[in-house]
């Protein structure tokens, strides 16, 4: 006696063993592709490390020139105000007469060199200790670009604070007789290189001083 319901049985069975087989294969594929993606992600955070100490170099470099241009300047102003100046005596409505003083022009100057040479070491010392990671040959070339634009601000700067402290008068008949300051004028030449060479001297030095695993560190 036969039973045609038995082979309708067994088909199924079939058909369900090969829908399992399927759906573990499917998982596994997922379960692959899922262990694929996290490997990824050490590069992907190691990119975004990457940018962000990119981004923050570029802000200390930005910080430097700007702190450097901003002191030189003040410094400049300063110096512009404080400066020794010959005395001048109006004779009449043409002509001024300067009572020349040997060391006036020279304190001038050396004050100038003076500044520029403390004001570079010193900034240079400070991004130094401050700004270890961004500690390098760029930085080293960086100081002293800002530096040498830093002593053309200083001068530029002072020369215009003298000019507005020391005016020289419009009309010599107006003031006959009567006296006023004059700051003599400046060439300052090789002064403009004493402040970045200080600073990448000072930069230079301090990184010879510095133990290697302090400066990797």
């Amino acid at each position: 006696m036969t039973h045609p319901s038995s082979s309708t049985d067994l088909n199924a069975y079939k058909g369900y063993a090969a829908h399992s087989e399927e759906t573990v294969q499917g998982s596994v594929g997922d379960s692959v592709g899922h262990s694929a993606g996290d490997s990824d992600s050490p590069s992907r955070v190691t990119a975004v490390a990457t940018a962000l100490k990119i981004n923050r170099s570029l802000g200390v470099y930005a910080g430097v020139f700007a702190l450097t241009t901003a002191l030189f300047s003040i410094g400049g102003i300063i110096w512009g105000l404080l400066r020794p100046t010959y005395t001048a005596y109006v004779e009449d409505a043409e002509t001024a007469s300067i009572a020349v003083e040997s060391n006036t022009a020279f304190v001038g100057y050396a004050w100038f060199v003076i500044a520029t040479a403390v004001l570079a070491a010193g900034i240079a010392l400070t991004v130094f200790l401050r700004s270890p990671r961004t500690r390098g040959i760029f930085m080293l070339l960086w100081l002293g670009i800002v530096s040498a634009v830093g002593s053309v601000a200083f001068l530029v700067f002072g020369s215009y604070a003298s000019d507005l402290l020391h005016g020289v008068p419009s009309d010599y008949a107006e003031a006959v007789g009567e006296s006023f300051s004059v700051a003599p004028p400046i060439t300052p030449g090789v002064a403009l290189a004493v402040g970045p060479f200080l600073a990448v001297c000072m930069y230079w030095c301090a990184t010879f001083v510095t133990p290697p695993e302090e400066i990797e560190a």
